[in-house]
């Protein structure tokens, strides 16, 4: 019985530290990292990992590595200018310069 308590007292650590390090940013664009920070920790948990911080550095990294696979633009997706312009109430198509897209 101890061993749950304490699996859930590092669970819970780990989660905390490692939500803090996880940008607003990041967070919107990515509904379900919340999911995947949750997949990340509960696998070192079942893989024996005993210290929260380690444990929630190791997620952050799993996090990372996945991101940047989300991250890569594709070929196929298309552009949504749209969004831009209505975020920053434009009414008309903005040309950006290559260093202010986003």
């Amino acid at each position: 019985m101890t061993g749950i308590a304490r699996n859930i007292e590092l669970y819970n650590s780990a989660y905390s530290l490692a939500w803090k390090h996880i940008s607003e940013h990041q967070k919107r664009a990515q509904p379900n990292i919340a999911r995947r920070l949750d997949d990340s920790i509960r696998r070192l948990l079942k893989d024996g990992a005993t210290e929260p911080l380690f444990i929630a550095s190791e997620a952050l990294k799993a996090l990372d590595e996945t991101s940047e696979a989300v991250d890569a633009p594709s070929a196929t997706a298309p552009s949504r200018p749209g969004i831009r312009r209505r975020l920053l109430g434009l009414p008309f198509p903005v040309r950006w310069p290559h260093f202010l897209r986003f």
